[in-house]
């Protein structure tokens, strides 16, 4: 089953709307402010979990309701090492299996709350598990070494597609299907920059992205 995590970032509905819908039944899980949006949606979550701080007084009062209702509600101590999102994915590592899972709400205006998601993406990879950042312009995910991700120019998230080694060099990187191809390459060793693979553009009916040695996140991105 699909997880879908909900987090307080800046969230599009329509695109929430759009996965919840495509991927039901879903696992869904709050993270603190994104019980605002659970309720805006008019969808009670499987789960509500943090600390509530940054959630609206309207909606932590009717905390006891979603309950009822048959949400289970995780209070955590404010006084904490990770964050809502952090803890929420925790969660769906330790109590679902299988399918992917998608942060949404993991994005917006607060760039160390988005720095710190994207590490996320490798803390599931840890756990084997394919997990998926998408807001309105973006959709990230994580590269990891001996696999291959597939992308279809009639299906990909907007114009370009960007490699970044935000976790340390990477060996072995091959992108073929695009403008700027990539064969065997080596990045984020301080040789080259890294917005080196920033940008690219699918050419092909098919694009494929690969890593030897290391993990990469792959942006697919529009203006």
């Amino acid at each position: 089953m699909t997880t879908v995590i909900i987090g307080g970032g800046s969230l599009d509905v329509d695109i929430a709307e759009s996965i919840i819908e495509k991927n039901e039944p879903c696992f869904l899980i709050a993270a603190d402010r994104g019980l605002d949006y659970c309720r805006l949606m008019h969808r009670l979550p499987d789960v509500a979990i943090g600390d509530f701080d940054s959630a609206s007084s309207g909606t932590t009062e009717l905390l006891p309701d979603f309950e009822k209702k048959g949400a289970r509600i995780i209070r955590l101590n404010p006084v904490k090492d990770d964050s809502d999102l952090e803890a929420a994915l925790d969660y769906a590592l330790d109590n679902t299996v299988g399918d992917d899972i998608y942060l949404l709400g993991a994005t917006g205006t607060r760039l160390d709350h988005v720095i710190g998601n994207l590490s996320l993406l490798r803390l599931a990879a840890r756990h084997d598990r394919h997990c998926y950042i998408i807001d309105r312009n973006n959709r990230i995910r994580l590269v990891r070494a001996g696999e291959t991700v597939i992308i279809k120019k009639n299906e990909q998230y907007g114009k370009y597609v960007s490699l970044l080694p935000i976790f340390g060099k990477c060996e072995g990187v091959i992108a073929t299907g695009v403008y700027y191809p990539l064969d065997n390459a080596t990045i984020g060793d301080g040789k080259y920059y890294f917005t080196l693979t920033i940008s690219n553009e699918i050419t092909a009916p098919v694009a494929s992205f690969s890593v030897g040695k290391g993990m990469l996140i792959l942006i697919e991105a529009r203006d």
